[in-house]
């Protein structure tokens, strides 16, 4: 009886040894995805970030502005984000900017920063080092190319004129049946 109660407690305890390993695995193997650099790609249609946790597509028909900033606009709060001692990234909430903006920062102390401002975000990179950060905006500014704001739809409009249409088939599709179709019997 008494061996069978130690084999059990010896059985139990290997299994939450397991679980705490499995467990301090997990968390270690989590933090080291999650403060790895973002890959930077640039392409002729747009800009790709490659992250673990906040991956990005910038198409180029929705970039508005690629500018080299030297001051960042303070950040109130972090609302779906990493935020390590150096390197921030995800989304934060920016001073007197009033929607979220996107931060792959690898160093939020040094300057300069790239600002890219789309139709739909706000977006601020930087790298390791200033001479880095300056060669990847070099090589933006190269390939990006712009969209002509006077061709930009204003999206506003667009749902208005999407609302109508609805309303339109819907009061449509109410009459056929009680007016026209009585009409054409008559």
């Amino acid at each position: 009886m008494i061996s069978n109660m130690l084999a059990v407690s010896v059985g139990m305890g290997l299994e939450l040894g397991f679980s705490m390993i499995l467990t301090i695995a997990t968390i270690i193997a989590f933090t080291i995805l999650v403060s790895r650099k973002p890959i930077i790609q640039i392409f002729p249609d747009g800009i790709y970030i490659k992250d673990f946790l906040y991956p990005s597509m910038i198409p180029n028909d929705s970039i508005k502005s690629i500018k080299q900033v030297y001051g960042m606009p303070k950040v109130t709060m972090r609302s779906n984000g990493y935020g390590g001692a150096f390197m921030w990234k995800g989304f934060f909430r920016i001073k007197d900017y009033r929607k979220r903006a996107v931060l792959y920062l690898e160093n939020h102390y040094k300057a300069p920063f790239i600002e890219i401002q789309t139709t739909q975000d706000l977006y601020f990179i930087n790298c390791k080092s200033p001479e880095q950060t300056t060669q990847l905006f070099d090589e933006m500014n190269a390939t990006v190319k712009l969209v002509d704001e006077s061709r930009l739809v204003d999206m506003k409009t667009a749902s208005q004129k999407r609302s109508i249409v609805v309303v339109v088939v819907f009061i449509a599709v109410l009459l056929i049946p009680s007016v026209i179709i009585p009409l054409l019997l008559s």
